[in-house]
């Protein structure tokens, strides 16, 4: 396992589509390095999500959890979890907006509007099928990381610019 470097933004990498993955390539244990270096690079960053292209591999997977203390998960926590080829459905059509920060755009944080409650469908890290309805934080967290995928960073959803500040004092 590896801390792998994390791209800030300006990396190219960061602005293109991921390229999807074969799930016979994920049953094959192909990516099982890249999903341990994920998680351990993470941990070490102090990360709720992680997208793979943020680590410069430009492949459709992330890496999220959502932590069990604290008013964000009332319902308790999802442990580190990778989904891959995520796509979703919003649920509820209402969008709330909260505090984002980014691990490619350290010192800023700003409000960004997403939707409340999303169907989530997806690949586990085996290459088997995965549905659920994530709500709240836990959609949040799914989505931002799923931009990744895209390459959309969050800064490009915020609505009101005025929101954006610096997360630390210079």
């Amino acid at each position: 396992m590896a801390i792998l470097k994390v791209m800030k933004l300006g990396a190219e990498v960061l602005r293109r589509p991921a390229a999807e993955i074969e799930a016979k390539d994920l049953r094959r244990g192909r990516f099982k390095g890249l999903f341990e270096d994920l998680r351990e690079t993470m941990v070490e960053y102090s990360g709720t999500g992680l997208a793979a292209p943020q680590v410069g591999s430009p492949v459709r997977a992330v890496l999220y959890m959502v932590e069990a203390a604290g008013k964000r998960s009332p319902l308790g926590g999802i442990p580190p979890t990778i989904l891959v080829n995520p796509s979703f459905e919003a649920e509820d059509p209402k969008e709330v907006e909260d505090w984002e920060g980014c691990l490619s755009v350290p010192f800023l944080s700003a409000r960004v509007p997403r939707p409340r409650k999303i169907l989530v469908r997806a690949l586990s890290e085996t290459g088997k099928p995965v549905e659920f309805v994530a709500e709240d934080f836990h959609a949040r967290v799914v989505l931002h990381e799923s931009d990744h995928l895209d390459g959309v960073i969050y800064l490009d959803r915020v609505k009101d610019r005025a929101s954006i500040r610096y997360t630390i004092d210079f």
